[in-house]
Protein backbone atom coordinates (compact mmCIF):
# COMPACT_ATOMS: atom_id res chain seq x y z
CA UNK A 1 0.00 0.00 0.00
CA UNK A 2 1.51 3.33 -1.07
CA UNK A 3 2.22 6.10 1.93
CA UNK A 4 1.16 9.33 1.17
CA UNK A 5 3.65 11.96 1.83
CA UNK A 6 4.02 15.72 0.75
CA UNK A 7 5.51 16.35 -2.54
CA UNK A 8 4.86 13.14 -6.00
CA UNK A 9 1.93 11.28 -3.82
CA UNK A 10 0.26 14.11 -1.94
CA UNK A 11 -2.22 15.39 -4.31
CA UNK A 12 -2.87 11.92 -5.65
CA UNK A 13 -3.35 9.04 -2.43
CA UNK A 14 -6.30 10.67 -0.02
CA UNK A 15 -7.44 7.62 -0.84
CA UNK A 16 -6.60 4.33 -3.22
CA UNK A 17 -10.63 3.93 -3.47
CA UNK A 18 -10.99 7.78 -3.58
CA UNK A 19 -8.81 8.26 -7.26
CA UNK A 20 -9.04 4.52 -8.77
CA UNK A 21 -10.69 4.43 -12.17
CA UNK A 22 -10.89 8.22 -12.07
CA UNK A 23 -10.08 10.35 -15.21
CA UNK A 24 -8.66 14.03 -14.97
CA UNK A 25 -9.06 16.42 -17.92
CA UNK A 26 -5.99 18.28 -18.85
CA UNK A 27 -7.39 21.49 -17.04
CA UNK A 28 -7.54 19.56 -14.17
CA UNK A 29 -3.92 18.33 -14.46
CA UNK A 30 -2.59 21.79 -14.78
CA UNK A 31 -4.53 23.27 -11.67
CA UNK A 32 -2.99 19.87 -9.82
CA UNK A 33 0.37 20.72 -10.56
CA UNK A 34 0.58 24.42 -11.01
CA UNK A 35 1.40 25.03 -7.55
CA UNK A 36 4.52 22.69 -7.18
CA UNK A 37 5.63 23.71 -10.74
CA UNK A 38 3.91 27.33 -11.69
CA UNK A 39 5.64 27.22 -15.62
CA UNK A 40 4.33 24.41 -16.24
CA UNK A 41 1.34 24.76 -19.24
CA UNK A 42 -0.90 22.67 -21.48
CA UNK A 43 1.69 23.13 -24.22
CA UNK A 44 3.92 21.52 -22.21
CA UNK A 45 2.10 18.94 -21.23
CA UNK A 46 0.96 18.03 -24.99
CA UNK A 47 4.83 18.23 -25.66
CA UNK A 48 5.90 16.18 -23.22
CA UNK A 49 3.26 13.23 -24.89
CA UNK A 50 4.12 13.91 -28.34
CA UNK A 51 8.02 12.89 -27.23
CA UNK A 52 5.87 9.44 -26.08
CA UNK A 53 7.12 10.46 -22.35
CA UNK A 54 3.54 10.60 -21.29
CA UNK A 55 0.71 8.48 -22.85
CA UNK A 56 -2.89 9.99 -21.12
CA UNK A 57 -5.59 8.10 -22.88
CA UNK A 58 -8.64 9.56 -25.05
CA UNK A 59 -12.56 9.89 -25.31
CA UNK A 60 -14.15 8.91 -28.10
CA UNK A 61 -14.51 12.65 -29.25
CA UNK A 62 -10.24 13.24 -28.72
CA UNK A 63 -9.92 14.86 -25.61
CA UNK A 64 -7.19 13.56 -23.15
CA UNK A 65 -8.02 11.78 -19.60
CA UNK A 66 -5.16 11.17 -17.30
CA UNK A 67 -5.32 8.15 -14.21
CA UNK A 68 -4.04 9.31 -11.14
CA UNK A 69 -0.92 6.72 -12.23
CA UNK A 70 -0.31 9.30 -15.15
CA UNK A 71 -0.38 12.67 -13.38
CA UNK A 72 2.25 11.01 -10.71
CA UNK A 73 3.96 9.91 -13.67
CA UNK A 74 3.61 13.43 -15.31
CA UNK A 75 5.36 14.97 -11.81
CA UNK A 76 8.47 12.82 -11.93
CA UNK A 77 9.27 13.90 -15.26
CA UNK A 78 8.44 17.77 -14.42
CA UNK A 79 10.69 17.48 -11.28
CA UNK A 80 13.61 15.59 -12.92
CA UNK A 81 13.28 18.49 -15.55
CA UNK A 82 13.33 21.16 -12.63
CA UNK A 83 15.09 20.18 -9.47
CA UNK A 84 17.84 17.68 -11.82
CA UNK A 85 18.24 19.73 -15.00
CA UNK A 86 17.49 16.37 -16.62
CA UNK A 87 17.47 16.41 -20.67
CA UNK A 88 14.50 14.06 -21.59
CA UNK A 89 16.96 11.66 -23.22
CA UNK A 90 17.84 10.52 -19.53
CA UNK A 91 14.95 11.07 -18.16
CA UNK A 92 13.11 8.49 -20.53
CA UNK A 93 16.06 6.24 -19.67
CA UNK A 94 15.01 6.47 -15.88
CA UNK A 95 11.43 6.06 -17.25
CA UNK A 96 12.04 2.59 -18.79
CA UNK A 97 13.87 1.43 -15.71
CA UNK A 98 17.54 1.94 -16.27
CA UNK A 99 19.66 0.60 -13.50
CA UNK A 100 22.69 1.95 -14.00
CA UNK A 101 24.30 3.64 -11.27
CA UNK A 102 24.11 7.04 -12.47
CA UNK A 103 19.99 6.85 -12.77
CA UNK A 104 17.51 5.93 -9.87
CA UNK A 105 16.58 2.62 -9.62
CA UNK A 106 12.97 1.52 -10.13
CA UNK A 107 11.94 1.70 -7.05
CA UNK A 108 14.09 5.22 -5.75
CA UNK A 109 11.71 8.04 -4.69
CA UNK A 110 11.85 11.66 -6.34
CA UNK A 111 10.32 13.56 -3.70
CA UNK A 112 12.94 16.20 -3.08
CA UNK A 113 11.60 16.44 0.32
CA UNK A 114 12.88 12.66 0.86
CA UNK A 115 16.46 11.43 1.33
CA UNK A 116 17.64 9.93 -2.05
CA UNK A 117 17.79 6.20 -1.73
CA UNK A 118 14.70 5.93 0.23
CA UNK A 119 12.48 2.61 -1.82
CA UNK A 120 9.06 1.89 -2.12
CA UNK A 121 7.01 -1.16 -2.97
CA UNK A 122 4.29 1.10 -4.90
CA UNK A 123 3.81 -0.37 -8.50
CA UNK A 124 2.27 2.82 -9.15
CA UNK A 125 5.52 4.91 -9.46
CA UNK A 126 6.76 6.43 -12.67
CA UNK A 127 9.56 4.36 -12.72
CA UNK A 128 8.04 0.74 -12.50
CA UNK A 129 6.04 1.24 -15.74
CA UNK A 130 7.01 1.26 -19.39
CA UNK A 131 5.86 3.26 -21.73
CA UNK A 132 3.28 2.44 -23.88
CA UNK A 133 4.03 1.05 -27.10
CA UNK A 134 3.90 3.70 -29.63
CA UNK A 135 4.90 2.40 -33.07
CA UNK A 136 2.81 -0.15 -34.64
CA UNK A 137 0.72 -0.21 -31.38
CA UNK A 138 -2.91 0.13 -30.46
CA UNK A 139 -5.16 1.52 -27.96
CA UNK A 140 -8.84 0.75 -27.79
CA UNK A 141 -8.42 -0.36 -31.38
CA UNK A 142 -6.52 3.57 -32.55
CA UNK A 143 -3.75 4.30 -33.93
CA UNK A 144 -1.60 4.72 -30.44
CA UNK A 145 1.32 7.04 -32.61
CA UNK A 146 0.13 10.63 -32.12
CA UNK A 147 1.91 11.25 -35.36
CA UNK A 148 -0.56 8.79 -37.48
CA UNK A 149 -3.87 10.65 -36.28
CA UNK A 150 -5.80 12.03 -38.59
CA UNK A 151 -8.47 14.83 -38.28
CA UNK A 152 -11.23 15.92 -40.75
CA UNK A 153 -11.95 19.32 -40.67
CA UNK A 154 -15.16 19.06 -38.44
CA UNK A 155 -13.13 17.07 -36.43
CA UNK A 156 -10.95 19.97 -36.27
CA UNK A 157 -13.59 22.71 -35.34
CA UNK A 158 -15.22 20.49 -33.00
CA UNK A 159 -12.46 19.43 -30.42
CA UNK A 160 -10.61 22.82 -30.62
CA UNK A 161 -13.96 24.43 -30.30
CA UNK A 162 -12.57 27.49 -32.89
CA UNK A 163 -15.51 28.85 -35.56
CA UNK A 164 -14.90 28.58 -39.58
CA UNK A 165 -13.39 31.92 -39.99
CA UNK A 166 -11.09 31.31 -37.36
CA UNK A 167 -9.60 28.57 -39.22
CA UNK A 168 -9.84 30.12 -42.33
CA UNK A 169 -7.42 32.77 -40.97
CA UNK A 170 -4.90 30.22 -39.54
CA UNK A 171 -5.05 28.63 -42.73
CA UNK A 172 -4.53 31.62 -44.67
CA UNK A 173 -1.44 32.66 -42.70
CA UNK A 174 0.15 29.13 -42.91
CA UNK A 175 -0.29 28.55 -39.08
CA UNK A 176 -1.71 25.02 -40.08
CA UNK A 177 -1.37 23.73 -43.55
CA UNK A 178 -3.79 20.80 -43.98
CA UNK A 179 -3.11 18.17 -46.25
CA UNK A 180 -5.99 17.05 -49.42
CA UNK A 181 -7.10 13.56 -49.63
CA UNK A 182 -9.43 14.05 -52.54
CA UNK A 183 -11.62 17.21 -52.03
CA UNK A 184 -10.92 16.57 -48.23
CA UNK A 185 -8.93 18.46 -46.13
CA UNK A 186 -7.08 16.20 -43.52
CA UNK A 187 -5.17 17.58 -41.08
CA UNK A 188 -2.62 15.88 -38.80
CA UNK A 189 -2.47 15.67 -34.52
CA UNK A 190 -0.07 18.67 -34.45
CA UNK A 191 -2.18 21.09 -36.82
CA UNK A 192 -5.22 19.76 -33.83
CA UNK A 193 -3.00 20.76 -31.00
CA UNK A 194 -2.00 24.46 -33.24
CA UNK A 195 -5.86 25.66 -33.59
CA UNK A 196 -6.49 24.91 -30.01
CA UNK A 197 -3.90 27.45 -28.78
CA UNK A 198 -4.00 29.78 -31.44
CA UNK A 199 -7.69 29.69 -30.46
CA UNK A 200 -7.21 30.25 -26.96
CA UNK A 201 -4.89 33.33 -28.12
CA UNK A 202 -7.51 34.96 -30.47
CA UNK A 203 -10.15 34.59 -27.54
CA UNK A 204 -7.58 36.94 -25.60
CA UNK A 205 -7.89 39.37 -27.66
CA UNK A 206 -4.77 38.50 -30.29
CA UNK A 207 -6.11 38.82 -33.94
CA UNK A 208 -5.56 35.77 -36.27
CA UNK A 209 -3.14 37.92 -38.31
CA UNK A 210 -0.69 38.52 -35.62
CA UNK A 211 -0.13 34.85 -34.92
CA UNK A 212 2.19 34.45 -38.39
CA UNK A 213 5.13 36.29 -35.73
CA UNK A 214 4.75 32.73 -33.98
CA UNK A 215 5.06 30.98 -37.38
CA UNK A 216 7.93 32.82 -38.60
CA UNK A 217 9.97 32.37 -35.12
CA UNK A 218 9.49 28.55 -35.25
CA UNK A 219 10.34 28.74 -38.63
CA UNK A 220 13.95 30.49 -37.52
CA UNK A 221 14.04 27.92 -34.65
CA UNK A 222 13.27 25.14 -37.41
CA UNK A 223 16.33 26.31 -39.49
CA UNK A 224 18.66 26.19 -36.70
CA UNK A 225 18.06 22.80 -35.64
CA UNK A 226 17.65 20.97 -39.24
CA UNK A 227 21.69 21.35 -39.83
CA UNK A 228 22.51 19.72 -36.05
CA UNK A 229 19.95 16.72 -36.40
CA UNK A 230 21.00 15.66 -40.24
CA UNK A 231 24.30 15.78 -39.89
CA UNK A 232 24.27 13.58 -36.52
CA UNK A 233 21.74 11.07 -38.60
CA UNK A 234 23.97 10.79 -40.80
CA UNK A 235 27.00 9.52 -39.13
CA UNK A 236 28.04 6.25 -40.25
CA UNK A 237 27.25 3.90 -36.47
CA UNK A 238 24.01 2.12 -35.88
CA UNK A 239 22.81 4.90 -32.86
CA UNK A 240 23.24 7.57 -35.57
CA UNK A 241 19.06 7.79 -35.91
CA UNK A 242 18.51 7.18 -32.74
CA UNK A 243 20.95 10.51 -31.18
CA UNK A 244 19.70 12.43 -33.93
CA UNK A 245 16.39 12.34 -32.52
CA UNK A 246 17.44 12.58 -28.84
CA UNK A 247 19.34 15.40 -29.61
CA UNK A 248 16.12 16.94 -31.53
CA UNK A 249 13.97 15.80 -28.27
CA UNK A 250 16.85 18.47 -26.16
CA UNK A 251 16.43 21.41 -28.40
CA UNK A 252 12.60 21.25 -28.65
CA UNK A 253 12.43 20.86 -24.62
CA UNK A 254 15.15 23.59 -24.44
CA UNK A 255 13.53 26.28 -26.63
CA UNK A 256 10.42 26.28 -25.15
CA UNK A 257 11.85 26.52 -22.21
CA UNK A 258 14.13 29.60 -23.04
CA UNK A 259 11.65 31.28 -25.01
CA UNK A 260 8.70 31.15 -21.66
CA UNK A 261 11.93 32.65 -19.61
CA UNK A 262 12.73 35.24 -21.80
CA UNK A 263 9.04 36.41 -22.02
CA UNK A 264 8.76 35.86 -18.67
CA UNK A 265 11.31 38.36 -18.14
CA UNK A 266 10.41 41.06 -20.66
CA UNK A 267 6.91 40.75 -19.53
CA UNK A 268 7.63 41.42 -15.63
CA UNK A 269 7.18 44.95 -15.42
CA UNK A 270 3.35 44.40 -16.53
CA UNK A 271 3.06 42.69 -12.84
CA UNK A 272 1.75 43.80 -9.35
CA UNK A 273 5.22 44.74 -7.41
CA UNK A 274 5.24 42.04 -4.36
Amino acid sequence: MTTCRSGVFASLCSSADEVAGKFFSIGEVLAMLLEEFPDVTISKIRFLESQGLIAPERTTAGYRKFTAEEIERLRFILREQKDNFLPLRVIRDRLEGETSESLLRPEDVTDPSMPRGIRVTSPAHPTSRRPAQRVGGTTGGKIARRGAERFTRAEILDTTGVDEVTLAALEKIKLVRPRMLGTEAVYAASDRDIVHLAGRLTALGIEPRLLMQWRLSSEREADLFTPLVARMASERRDSARDDAEKLLDDLLSLSEELHRAILRNLTAHLRQPE
